[in-house]
């Protein structure tokens, strides 16, 4: 602060904080030796802030008073080659250390100090020892505590800008320094804050709410005078008024007193400034899929896409302690297959980013996975399509079938639904697709499929299927493999979900993952094709162990709808569902959701049989990635499962759960241990009893 500023200040700070409770506080006069004017104590170390680049210089006079000026000399030898730095005037009366804020100093650098006073005359009173220290490497911006904060302030505007990760949070008038006492221009960072600073040089004027950022200058709130009690300038602010500092209104300096920490930048300019445009919002949503209870040498993911703002990951797991090799072929809708290999290290996840792939910059397409070893494969995408941003994702199928089933479809509101085909033989065929409604009305179509290629139809687009809710079952000549997407606005929640088709009817279903919470709309969707009508019993199983039955009857040749959120006894809980039916049927489960701001929707077909092994190939942490994997026990013993979590290059961290009997059990993946910012796949084993197991992510993903 070097002479003009609370010389003395936890001293100052003391008395001011007693006279603004309204405490009378004497002090004792402070006896002082002759010809004391010369420094000596003299102390050099990082500043509070650990900031890079600053130092604090600080020293000590008997009589103050004898001391008009004082300069800072600084060397980067301690035996010579000093060079004044700083020089002030010292317009002050009092005793206690006087100081000066060192910046622009190279990182990891020793710089050595001494200081000189001198007289009104401009006689030398005394110079001090030599100090040295080391300037400090910052702490203030390491990646990962936070947003990085920055300030801008304009001369011009008399305005002081706020920015996190270069977005504007928040802005408001100051006054800088007149013309005669300007506020110094360039690029400093925040050195030290403290509550009350009194400016001895001006008036002993109360300044709270100090940020210091150059000598003798800092941002504060208006001064405050304690002899009348108010604060002084308010209707100055927009203009220049100080000398040198910048004054706020007193709210606004509190505000950026707690808002900005020690180190941050600020930049002063003499020009207008011009906030950058906020950045457009992130997309963001959620999606689910199935475990996968056996690996398999191959795989086949229908859907795919490349093109405008769609971002398709291949995501493969190797769950043995040895290399497996891979190749992936990519379909794209006009025949050509683009191949490359994969080497999925021991115990690891591998990730495919397919927009990177030459040749697969801006397609359609569908994949296939042929690996040496049993593996697990599963897909993801990111998009905004129409306005309707999010993502999805859906584990593959080890093998094409001749037989396709598919619960869930919707073609009204702001809803597209997308029907995917894929091909993978050398052969032609035909794809027979009877679309099923509520009323048990059917309605049949064909469609061509090109070997080696992907098919996509728009279910939107037949006109007997507008605003309808609608189950599939497709039938071929040559065995293909099918998926269902579909793009949302569903009460502003705006996503997409896909799906794999079921090749197989069974008279039991279940699904692990389910919500009915305030923001969460839960769909069971059960699909009868059969030539007879039925009952199905649905039992939810709470996380709290509760079950709760109901029936249902089923039409044939007909899809059938159950809202969760609509049954009392399971509002607000969260929720897996066993379907058990005297007719064979297919069963999904979709949602939408709000959850920690993200809106969005998923969607899974159930599985047939619990198993005590389970596999998940996605799964991510970083950034604002939530990973839970769900767990469903429908037995009546208790089970204990151990979860393995299978990073890149081949680390796994193993934990232990018990999971009550007939009970949902949730693990939040973020909250694991070492599990914090990092993809992994997922292995779970439960040796004790078989479970049934789920994956959901809820995201928020900046824009490019």
């Amino acid at each position: 602060m070097n002479g003009g500023f609370s010389i003395s200040r936890r001293l100052k700070r003391f008395v001011a904080l007693c006279a603004f409770a309204g405490f009378a506080i004497t002090l004792a006069p402070v006896a002082l030796s002759a010809n004391s004017g010369a420094p000596y104590g003299l102390e050099v170390k990082p500043t509070d802030s650990r900031a890079p680049g600053c130092l604090s210089i600080s020293w000590k006079v008997e009589d103050r008073g004898k001391v008009a000026f004082f300069r800072v000399y600084r060397s980067n030898n301690a035996h010579g080659n000093f060079e004044v730095v700083y020089s002030s005037e010292s317009n002050v009366s009092g005793s206690g250390p006087m100081d000066y804020i060192d910046t622009g100093l190279s990182d990891g650098q020793v710089y050595y100090y001494k200081v000189e006073t001198l007289g009104s005359a401009g006689n030398s009173l005394g110079t001090s020892s030599v100090q040295g220290c080391r300037a400090p490497k910052g702490q203030a911006e390491k990646k990962g505590s936070g947003p990085f904060k920055s300030i801008v302030i304009s001369i011009e505007d008399q305005r002081i800008y706020f920015l996190e990760d270069n977005v504007l949070v928040r802005s408001h008038l100051c006054s800088t320094g007149v013309d005669s006492h300007p506020t110094p221009t360039g690029v400093f960072k925040i050195l030290y804050h403290e509550y009350l600073v009194i400016s001895e040089k001006y008036g002993n004027a109360y300044c709270y709410w100090w940020m210091g950022f150059a000598p003798d200058t800092g941002m504060h709130a208006l001064p405050y005078d304690p002899k009348t009690g108010t604060w002084v300038g308010a209707s100055s602010l927009g203009r220049k008024a100080s000398h040198g500092c910048v004054r706020q209104a007193v709210a606004d300096a509190e505000w950026a007193y707690k808002w900005a920490p020690d180190g941050t930048r600020l930049d002063v300019i003499p020009q207008h400034y011009e906030p950058p445009p906020p950045p457009p919002p992130p997309i963001t949503g959620g999606h689910a899929s199935r475990g996968i209870s056996e690996a398999s040498k191959t795989w086949y993911l229908a859907e795919g896409c490349t093109s405008g703002s769609f971002n398709e990951y291949v995501l493969l797991m190797n769950p043995h302690s040895e290399t497996a090799h891979a190749t992936v072929e990519f379909m794209r809708s006009d025949g050509v297959v683009v191949a490359q290999a994969a080497n999925l290290p021991p115990l690891s996840r591998y990730t495919i980013h397919v927009d990177s792939i030459q040749g697969l910059e801006d397609t359609d397409v569908s994949t296939y996975v042929e690996s040496d070893l049993s593996i697990i494969a599963e897909r993801a995408m990111y998009f905004d399509f129409n306005g309707r941003d999010g993502g999805s994702a859906s584990s593959g199928v080890p093998s094409p079938s001749r037989t396709w089933y598919l619960a869930e479809g919707y073609t009204g509101d702001s809803f597209d639904e997308f029907i995917l085909f894929q091909n993978p033989s050398d052969v032609s065929t035909v794809a027979h697709v009877l679309f099923m409604c509520p009323d048990g009305k059917n309605l049949t179509r064909d469609y061509e499929i090109r070997p080696h290629s992907r098919f996509t139809l728009h279910v939107d687009d037949i006109p007997e299927l507008s605003s309808a809710q609608v189950s599939a079952m497709v039938t071929s000549d040559e065995p293909i493999v099918v998926e269902r997407s579909m793009y949302f606005d569903y009460y502003g929640r705006k996503d997409g979900t896909s799906s794999c088709g079921v090749t197989e009817k069974s008279k039991t279903w279940y699904l692990a993952e389910g919500c009915t919470s305030e923001l969460f709309d839960e769909y069971v969707l059960i699909q009868n094709p059969g030539d007879e009508p039925g009952r199905a019993d649905v039992t939810f199983m709470c996380g709290d162990g509760r079950n709760i039955t109901k029936q249902y009857n089923l039409l044939p040749h007909s899809r059938f709808s159950i809202h969760l959120d609509d049954i009392q006894e399971i509002a607000n809980a969260d929720v897996s569902t066993i379907v058990s039916s005297d007719v064979e049927v297919i069963a999904e489960r979709s949602m939408y959701f709000e959850t920690g701001g993200r809106k969005g929707g998923s969607d899974s077909p159930g599985v047939t049989d619990p198993a005590h092994y389970w596999y998940l190939a996605e799964g991510y942490t970083g950034g604002a990635f939530d990973s839970y994997i769900l767990i469903l026990n429908p037995e009546d013993n208790a089970a204990s499962v151990d979860v393995g979590f299978l990073l890149p290059g081949g680390n796994m961290k193993s934990m232990n759960f018990e999971v009550p009997a007939r009970t949902r059990f949730t693990i939040h993946v973020d909250d694991m241990p070492g599990m914090s910012d990092t993809e992994f796949s997922t292995v779970i084993h439960s040796a004790t009893v078989p479970v049934i197991c789920e994956r959901a992510m809820y995201f928020s993903i900046p824009r490019n």
